[in-house]
């Protein structure tokens, strides 16, 4: 027999190529640890080439200060995390990477050197500022440790020149701008000294300060007096009101000189009540009226208490009378200062207006003169200053020739490559048995309905019972080692059609129902709105579950009769009332006992029906609703060999179809 075409060969989809090489692995017949052993293999000896491959990196750095350094008897600047960071942002500039590369290329000549540039520079560098201090650490990383130490002091130096001719230019503009802003606020001072002296001699101003000048003077020292004068005014009112609030609310009110002796009295007294109340729980009051020494201790009570209202109340007057005289006087006070203020107001109304004006030059001419005055402190602190001595940035630490490398960590990495192929190796034995035992089952040879599978598949099915008899009698009976589907209670197209035609509208709305795949308890839950005529749809379960197409025989006789599943009172009928009604409807048929009908055999007998067609069990659940597991390994042994179907590819209304009208004398049952 000749091989086959190449083109026809490349022209086998992918899934045929899959099955194809699966069915190879399932006739080699690899074990499992040949599988392990060159998956691991494989995998280890290439990770670890690609490990032990990669070459060294070393590193060296330097520490830089980045501020200028303080004198002795001067503390040291707070960090400045702004001044750091655009440093950093200067280190790794174009312009001083490329004077960095240019000189390098200068001071040596190996290819090494001759073959960097600025952006593999900028690769090889970083900047890391230490944290809480206004130090950098310049870093430089490569494979190449003796180039890195020289790399990191050219750049070093490269940016202290940097530094250095920034700063000269810096003085040297900063000193001839400072120059010029003298002159022009020397010429602005003269003029305005002009100004001045001549609103002096027109407004016969003759001091520069106003209290020295009669009317200002005098208008001063009204003002401060009616201050004063209505702040004593305030005081003694609040004062006065507080005694009142105080004896009001029945506190004690007393000249300060008096408070030491009531207090004395009040101590006495609570002394004298401890006592009392103690010979009170020894003694009667008739025993201690007989007694000398105890009698006198009420009497010595009631008159300290009597002296001590006494003085609290004399206290409260003498301190509320004092309050009130010092509130009259502080009142009169105010108002003859405030009489003379009014008349002193209108002379002072117009010196004030003059004097203002004369104020208003005088601080015109003092911030040209203090602004002056910084500008020359500016510029001579400028001149005078040696910025050599302290310079913007201090090496600390010169970069330093490498020894060991940093990484990559070897032994680590071959670590997790040893712990990943043997992973990987697990991996592969997974996936090869799921992938040879998904395909042993299609292989599964399929015989005249009954199904004969191989040792290694374990499907729970239950194997026939052989009799003891003769081996005629077997082979005649069944074959050996066939195996029986479980019994699934499963019932013929012409009982259900028999039962449908027969039945009433209630029991027909019923069988449609159980026959779109709805259990007993959800066709008792259904809310009204389930049936959704407009849209030929049932939405099944409140919350809604699923929804799936409306039957076209269920959405007739819902469109013609309505929802007759409800009972009098407009409630749907219990699970109870169903099952009876679905008896009625079988005793009106003539069925034979044998065929009693029962609710879930007919669900079942609908599952069956969309299994038989070849549809997904992936896809069952979203027609018939939840399924268990167990359930659908039985449900799987009636579904055929062949290519499963997508949901949307299979017929989802059961051959169901109401009893067709005649015109003769006879009708038949069945359409």
């Amino acid at each position: 027999m000749k091989t086959k075409n190449p083109q026809l060969r490349n022209m086998m989809s992918v899934k045929e190529k899959g099955v194809l090489f699966i069915s190879h692995l399932i006739r080699l017949k690899p074990s499992r640890p040949v599988i392990f052993t060159a998956v691991f293999l494989f995998s280890l000896l290439l990770s670890l080439s690609i490990i032990f491959l990669q070459p060294a990196v070393y590193q060296s750095y330097a520490t830089l200060l980045t501020v200028a350094k303080t004198a002795i008897d001067q503390t040291g600047k707070e960090a400045d995390v702004q001044h750091v960071t655009i440093q950093k942002q200067i280190l790794l500039g174009s312009e001083l990477l490329s004077e960095t590369a240019s000189r390098l290329q200068q001071q040596s000549s190996s290819s090494a050197v001759a073959n960097l540039t600025s952006t593999a520079i900028r690769d090889m560098l970083n900047v890391r500022p230490i944290a809480d201090t206004n130090l950098i650490e310049m870093v430089a990383e490569g494979n190449a440790p003796d180039l890195l130490p020289l790399l990191i002091n050219t750049w070093i130096d490269v940016y202290l020149d940097a530094r250095a001719e920034e700063i000269a230019q810096t003085r040297g503009s900063t000193i001839a701008m400072i120059q010029d802003e003298l002159l022009a606020l020397t010429r602005k001072i003269e003029l305005k000294r002009f100004e001045l002296a001549q609103f002096r001699q027109q407004n016969a101003i003759v001091s520069t300060e106003q209290q020295d000048n009669a009317t200002p003077a005098r208008l001063k020292g009204l003002t401060e007096s009616l201050n004063k004068a209505s702040e004593e005014k305030v005081k003694a009112k609040a004062r006065l009101d507080a005694i009142k609030k105080s004896i009001a609310r029945g506190q004690t009110v007393v000249p300060k000189e008096d408070t030491r002796t009531l207090s004395v009295l009040e101590k006495r007294a609570q002394e004298l009540r401890e006592q009392l109340e103690e010979l009170d729980r020894q003694y009667t009051r008739e025993y201690m009226a007989l007694s000398p020494d105890l009698k006198v201790i009420p009497d010595k009570l009631a008159a300290l208490e009597n002296e001590i209202q006494q003085m609290r109340n004399t206290g409260q007057s003498i301190v509320k009378s004092e309050a009130e005289q010092e509130y009259a006087a502080a009142r009169q006070t105010a108002q003859s200062i405030q009489a003379q203020l009014d008349q002193h107001k209108k002379q002072a109304a117009e010196f004030t207006t003059q004097f203002t004006k004369h104020e208003a030059l005088k601080s015109d001419l003092e911030e040209l003169e203090q602004l002056h005055r910084d500008t020359q402190s500016r510029l001579t602190q400028i001149e005078a200053q040696h910025t050599g001595k302290y310079p913007y940035v201090d090496v600390i630490e010169r970069a330093f020739l490498p020894h060991h490398p940093i990484g990559p960590s070897y032994l680590w990495n071959a670590m997790i490559a040893t712990i990943a192929s043997i992973l990987l190796g697990l991996i592969a034995i997974w996936i090869f048995e799921f992938l040879t035992h998904k395909e042993q089952e299609k292989l599964a040879i399929h015989l005249s309905g009954i199904h004969l599978h191989n040792q290694n598949n374990n499907l729970p099915l239950e194997p026939v019972n052989v009799t003891t008899s003769t081996p005629s009698d077997n082979l005649l009976q069944q074959p050996v080692h066939a195996l029986r589907r479980p019994k699934i209670e499963e019932y013929t197209s012409k009982q259900i059609v028999r039962l449908f035609q027969t039945a009433d509208i209630r029991a027909q709305q019923l069988i449609a129902l159980l026959l779109s795949g709805l259990t007993i308890n959800e066709i008792v839950s259904l809310p009204p709105d389930a049936i959704d005529l407009k849209n030929k749809q049932l939405k099944i379960g409140n919350p809604v579950t699923r929804i799936v197409a409306l039957h076209p025989v269920l959405a007739d006789l819902y469109q013609q009769h309505g929802d007759r599943l409800l009972n009098s009172s407009g409630n749907r009928f219990s699970q109870k009332g169903l099952e009876a009604l679905l008896t009625h409807s079988q005793m009106d048929t003539n069925l034979r006992a044998t065929d009693h009908i029962y609710a879930e055999a007919l669900r079942h007998t609908y599952i069956l029906y969309l299994v038989k067609q070849g549809i997904k069990l992936a896809d069952l659940e979203s027609a018939v609703g939840h399924i268990s597991p167990e359930e659908l390994s039985e449900y799987n042994l009636y579904s055929p060999v062949e290519a499963k179907h997508s949901i949307e590819t299979i017929n989802l209304f059961y051959p169901i179809k109401p009893k067709q009208k005649q015109k003769g004398p006879t009708s038949s049952w069945f359409s």
